[in-house]
């Protein structure tokens, strides 16, 4: 292992030249949110019309913002909170009673950074040398926000997952995502890990990322271990699941109270939340990945023939992964390796800009009475 915080050995995340051309493919290497036709008829649907006056869609958004010194918004994140872990049960073993501090967030990066800032808090207080550990080519963000806070940040490679387990400091917060954000695919051995960070330490020390449930069409061979005494915090979103990026919905289950989320009880975004309980009632959590695969399939068929890669389709939705051994271009392959700087890596890019292309969400929405 060793401790990453020089960012010089990786190449850049957007060569301007490199970018552009992947983008001029369809594709790009940072992941995109999807936006669909069911997310635009959610928002329709929370909406209503209003010309003269309020329809009772409209009347029923408005009146949630009314009458505060009564306290009743809170039950809008309660009820979110609750609706989100029923919805996504299929793929995630969660105690609910041994997560009993929950709260909205504004997507998941507001829950990592307040997850990883309190963590760096607790080592001062504790007087202990805080190290967030990663695996090689986990989400940058991890690694951003711990950078942000003076963090060390320890890097692994995934195939020594056996190893870290069981060397892992028991003071170290462990920041993992499932499915992973490596490879946009469930990481088979992730419950395993899991299991085997909870049998070498006493206290819970993983930040578990699920921010890709809801992007996968099949059910894994085993749920999400959420429920692992391993897990500390488990934090989600809505934003790659259903293309509500800057919506910013999500939220952070906690073992321990989380002090400096304890304002998001009153401070918090009603119109998001009456959103992600729309689309978490309306559709299930395969329901759009299913939907969608067979435009992913194709999507990659195309973006694979423009910059001349077999692109065969990852777990995740809106991502696509190629061997590295069938890229012939050298710099695209290691502009789109992930992790980077590992030559057996495969490529993966990001498939929304052809998908969206697809399914007319790209661009403007016409305007039926504008002239021609």
């Amino acid at each position: 292992m060793m401790i990453v915080n020089d960012r010089t050995i990786s190449p850049p995340i957007h060569d301007p030249e490199l970018d552009r051309r992947v983008k001029d493919a369809g594709a790009s290497k940072t992941v995109y949110a999807l936006v669909t036709p069911e997310t635009e008829a959610a928002k329709n649907f929370i909406l209503g019309n209003a010309v003269t006056a309020p329809d009772a869609a409209r009347r029923h958004h408005l009146e949630q913002f009314r009458d505060a010194w009564t306290g009743k918004q809170f039950a809008s994140h309660e009820a979110f909170l609750e609706r989100w872990m029923a919805w996504a049960a299929p793929v995630i073993a969660i105690d609910a009673a041994g997560f009993s501090w929950r709260y909205p967030t504004a997507g998941g990066s507001e829950a990592l950074f307040h997850v990883i800032t309190d963590y760096g808090n607790r080592a001062r207080v504790e007087r202990f040398n805080p190290e967030v550990h990663v695996f090689t080519g986990e989400y940058e963000g991890y690694k951003a926000y711990a950078e942000a806070c003076g963090i060390a940040v320890v890097e692994h490679p995934r195939a020594d997952w056996q190893a870290v387990g069981r060397a892992l400091p028991a003071t170290a917060l462990f920041c993992l995502s499932q499915p992973s954000a490596i490879d946009g695919n469930v990481w088979r051995e992730a419950n395993d890990f899991l299991a085997l960070l909870a049998a070498g330490a006493k206290a819970p020390r993983v930040l578990l990322d699920v921010t890709y449930v809801g992007s996968i069409a099949e059910q894994p061979a085993a749920r999400i271990a959420a429920d692992s005494p391993s897990v500390q915090v488990l934090a989600f979103s809505l934003s790659k699941p259903f293309g509500v990026y800057y919506d910013r919905i999500g939220g952070v289950l906690c073992r321990k109270a989380m002090p400096s989320l304890f304002g998001n009880q009153w401070f918090k975004n009603l119109t998001s939340l009456q959103l992600g309980h729309a689309l978490l009632d309306r559709h299930d959590v395969f329901d759009l990945p299913r939907r969608y695969k067979s435009v992913q399939h194709e999507a990659a068929a195309r973006v694979g023939r423009r910059l001349g890669l077999t692109l065969s389709p990852c777990d995740v939705t809106v991502l696509a992964k190629a061997d590295a051994s069938a890229a012939t271009d050298h710099a695209l392959a290691a502009f789109l390796r992930r992790p980077a700087g590992d030559l057996n890596a495969p490529l993966r890019l990001c498939l929304t800009p052809t998908m969206a292309e697809m399914i007319g969400t790209a661009g403007p929405i016409a305007n039926p009475g504008a002239a021609p």
